[in-house]
């Protein structure tokens, strides 16, 4: 059995202003399939991901994802659905509007210091194996971060990773709760999937970043859900120290646990996570990618392990941010004319998030930050959606039976009969080739003529 696991990524995008002028002018250019009836702002995109506006964010989905690697191209895809509607809306006004791909940003309404922007990452496992053992995974979600924060300026100071400022609780049902990871049943699936939702992510422009951390958060999820990780130590006060965690720049971080004893981070994930991986591979069949994967993050961990940070500095956003920025940012750049230090650089940490902007782009060329994937897998998955997936059923249902579409989810879609709406489903996840997908259509269309 691989390891395949579906999958995606929700990224908000903060925006200087013009959320719903942004996506307008994206809509202009011809990459919306389907918009609801009721006009509000949101559209199946051509790759069938979706973009929608949301708490006043520009946020474009990535459709469902069967690997790591593949769910990459579709965040960088995600990026060049927003760079496109910065540029249609500056053709349209003559107005630019940066979106930043970042994890912190400035409350608009003044009511907060700051306001909670990032990634939300979804992973869909089964039921049976999983549901009860969301404990197993939280210490992970609260310790990934010395291997997958995207670093950033908390109050004029560097953090590993700013996120850690929001969350108030570990698992609630209600964003408002600002927990780690999102308790809402609903998988979009057949009933037997269960919906992992972590809305804790950080979103990374760096690819060996993004690859490497929905690699290591399927591993672990499927090692959980197959029973090779079956305990791990809880962690006292889990939420305060993630945030002391990521205040500390050095490399020597340790966590204490609820029972009075204490560890490093990196033992605690090579022992409790790490370990039960390796089992899950020698029971599966994990594909050269997984291979891959697991070799670099074992370098990775063992570098930290190692306090040799500077080996990763071309590898793991917190560390590109940390080497570039915060500790040679008078080797790389130059401090505009009336602006502080501080606010220079965090000035720069924006630029380098921001996807309407080339410093990233060149800061890869100039310092040989590693990528996984090339331009061609990008173009692929702006253009079209996972082969020989559920995404592409949506696709041919938008361009198919458009004439009668009212609207299209995830798992179904509206087709509209005069006053009526007929609902159809479609909860599979797997078995979408060709065939399927035509006598799916067929069934779409004969509910339509028998009413």
């Amino acid at each position: 059995m691989s390891l395949d696991t579906w999958q995606g990524v929700e990224q908000e995008f903060a925006a200087g202003a013009e959320p719903i002028g942004l996506f307008e002018a994206l809509g202009g250019k011809g990459v919306f399939l389907v918009r609801p009836e009721d006009n509000i702002p949101r559209a199946l995109l051509r790759n069938s991901g979706v973009c929608y506006i949301h708490s006043n964010l520009f946020e474009v989905s990535s459709p469902e994802c069967r690997d790591p690697l593949e769910l990459l191209a579709y965040d960088k895809a995600n990026e060049a659905y927003a760079r496109l509607a910065s540029w249609a809306l500056e053709e349209k006004t003559g107005a630019r509007v940066h979106l930043y791909k970042t994890n912190i940003a400035s409350d608009p309404k003044g009511e907060a210091e700051y306001t909670t922007v990032g990634s939300h990452e979804n992973y869909l496992v089964k039921r049976a194996g999983f549901e009860s053992r969301m404990h197993i995974l939280l210490p992970y979600l609260v310790l990934r971060q010395v291997l997958f924060g995207a670093g950033g300026y908390v109050r004029g100071e560097y953090w590993i990773s700013p996120r850690t400022i929001f969350p108030k609780t570990l698992c609630s049902e209600t964003s408002t709760d600002y927990p780690i990871v999102s308790t809402r049943d609903e998988p979009h699936a057949e009933e037997s999937y269960f919906r992992v939702h972590v809305v804790y992510g950080e979103g990374a422009r760096s690819e060996y970043t993004t690859f490497l951390k929905h690699s290591l958060t399927t591993y672990v999820l499927l090692a959980i859900q197959d029973g090779h990780i079956r305990d791990v130590p809880e962690i006292e006060d889990p939420i305060d120290q993630g945030q002391e965690i990521a205040m500390n720049l050095e490399g020597d971080w340790s966590v204490k646990l609820a029972d009075g004893g204490q560890t490093g981070v990196t033992d605690y994930l090579n022992a409790h996570y790490l370990d039960g991986v390796e089992r899950l591979f020698a029971d599966r069949q994990p594909s050269d990618q997984d291979r891959r994967a697991l070799r670099e993050l074992k370098l990775c961990l063992d570098k930290l392990d190692q306090g040799l940070l500077e080996d990763l500095n071309t590898s793991i956003e917190w560390l590109i941010k940390l080497g570039l920025i915060e500790r040679g940012f008078h080797q790389n750049f130059q401090v505009e004319e009336g602006l502080d230090e501080k606010t220079a650089k965090e000035t720069a940490v924006y630029q380098y998030s921001a996807v309407t902007d080339p410093l990233f782009d060149s800061l890869v060329k100039e310092h040989g930050i590693k990528t996984v994937i090339s331009e061609g897998d990008v173009e692929r998955a702006f253009m079209e959606p996972p082969v020989e997936s559920r995404g592409e059923f949506r696709v041919a249902a938008a361009r198919r039976l458009k004439g009668s579409l009212s609207s299209v989810s995830w798992s179904n879609i509206k087709l509209r009969k005069g006053y009526r709406r007929l609902q159809y489903d479609f909860l599979e996840l797997d078995g979408w080739n060709p065939e399927e997908i035509e006598a799916r259509i067929r069934e779409a269309q004969d509910l339509l003529e028998k009413y």
